[in-house]
């Protein structure tokens, strides 16, 4: 490929979701209380139902997507940071200190040291319980074969990326890259590829998934293990992903991006800001009125001015694309 026509692909959530895959953070709970296949043990199915943060959202079901999922761990956070004082004691959120009994007897002794160690314990093995769905259960839904009748974004797979850059913890672009044209597999799969926030354990190779809060207490060392950009040095995604746009993506050769389900939301502002401007210009799929609404109040609020973005969208820079449109234009 030239520097002209080379393309990096973008893919969020909503990719996975475009292929039929229940990977939103609602189906990842309504899995573990309903369903009873062996892709997970009586034994681990227990230890996960007891897990603080899983039964906590197993209540709060209509947060918007995995960066409300996010936005609640911080909630929870900054609660735990006020000082228990047994004459003013902050305002009391039931849920939490209901749900997190041994967190809650720790932070009301003033042991912050235990409190944070538990919490620790807790995301971890809500992580832990992640990387089983997507990577145990999320398989045994894909297709052995693709029809026409099988859901994905069919012109994705003719676009011949060079770059995939995804911030899913899953590989779903691989694994239907492989099932493409009888099992041959696409032609021209991507020479390079990124996981922002960690994958899923997959081909032997363990997970390394970010879940994670903002930063928005730098001070503030207690809580540095829940916070986004810790775990992305600590899991080794976060400086390598910076390194492969300089090695791969010189500023001097800019590309085309393709970005798909990914919601624009600012708590990945860094990276996005980044893709936005390496790019000669940037496609934006959305997948009905409201989405694409969504996407461009978010963009305004990346840019930081609707002057800022306006003057990106009149020039063609940024392109608004209907996902569903895009495939039907695709020959039969």
């Amino acid at each position: 490929m030239t520097s002209s026509n080379r393309r990096m692909l973008v893919v969020g959530n909503g990719f996975d979701l475009a292929h039929g895959l229940p990977t939103r953070y609602q189906d990842m709970l309504e899995a573990l209380s309903h369903d009873t296949a062996s892709w997970l043990s009586l034994e681990d199915r227990q230890r996960y139902s007891d897990n603080p943060f899983i039964k906590y959202f197993s209540k709060y079901k209509d947060l918007p997507g995995w960066t409300g999922f996010e936005s609640e761990i911080q909630q929870i956070v900054n609660y735990l940071c006020k000082k228990y004082d047994n004459s003013r004691p902050p305002t009391i959120h039931g849920d939490i200190e209901s749900f997190f009994l041994d967190i809650r007897i720790a932070w009301r002794s003033h042991d912050t040291k235990t409190m944070w160690n538990i919490l620790q314990r807790d995301l971890d093995e809500l992580i832990s319980y992640i990387d089983v769905y997507l990577s145990k259960y999320i398989p045994t839904l894909m297709p052995t074969k693709l029809t026409d009748n099988t859901p994905y974004p069919h012109f994705v797979y003719t676009r011949g990326y060079e770059y995939l850059l995804s911030f899913n913890y899953t590989d779903t672009f691989e694994l239907y890259s492989r099932k493409m044209n009888n099992g041959i597999g696409i032609f021209f799969p991507p020479s390079s590829e990124q996981f922002i926030h960690g994958r899923c354990s997959f081909d032997g190779n363990p997970q390394n998934i970010v879940l994670g809060i903002e930063d928005n207490d730098p001070s503030n060392l207690d809580t540095i293990y829940f916070k986004k950009y810790f775990q992305r040095i600590q899991k080794k995604t976060g400086r390598e992903v910076f390194d492969w746009f300089d090695e791969k993506i010189p500023s001097s050769e800019p590309i085309v991006t393709d970005i798909f389900g990914h919601s624009l939301d600012t708590t990945d502002k860094d990276i996005l800001m980044l893709i936005l401007e390496k790019s000669q210009y940037t496609n934006i799929y959305y997948y009905n009125q409201a989405d694409y609404e969504q996407k461009i109040i978010n963009l305004v609020r990346l840019y930081g001015s609707p002057e800022e973005f306006t003057k990106r969208y009149y020039n063609h820079k940024i392109r608004l694309c209907d996902q569903i449109a895009e495939d039907e234009q695709l020959p039969d």
